[in-house]
C-alpha cells in the first residue's frame, strides 16, 4: 500500500508519469500496485509501456546468475491511448 500511495503522490503533485520498476520476486508487487492504483484509486491512469528484462547478477556467494525486471510506465489523464487494455486474466488452453 505503501507504493500505491507514493504513486498517488507523485501524480497529485503534478507528475504526468510516474515509472513503477521491480526486479525479481518484487514484480508481484509492482503489478499489485499498478492494479490497486487503477482500479481503486486513480481510475484515468494509463499503462502506456511494459518493458521486460533481465541482468546479469553475481550473488555473495560469487555465483553469477540472471534476475528478470519489469518497469510500467503509468501516464495520469484520459487524453492519451494506451497501448494496452485492461485484461482480467490469460486463460491457457
Amino acid at each position: 500500500m505503501n507504493y500505491v500511495t507514493a504513486c498517488v503522490t507523485l501524480f497529485n503533485s503534478g507528475n504526468g508519469e510516474v515509472m513503477v520498476r521491480a526486479r525479481g520476486q518484487a514484480i508481484e508487487k509492482a503489478i499489485d500496485t499498478v492494479q490497486m492504483l487503477r482500479r481503486g484509486f486513480l481510475k484515468n491512469v494509463l499503462v502506456k509501456t511494459i518493458t521486460l528484462g533481465s541482468e546479469d547478477v553475481t550473488r555473495y556467494d560469487g555465483t553469477r546468475g540472471n534476475i528478470s525486471t519489469i518497469e510500467i510506465l503509468l501516464s495520469h489523464g484520459a487524453e492519451e491511448e494506451s497501448e494496452f487494455e485492461e485484461d482480467e486474466g490469460v486463460q491457457a488452453e
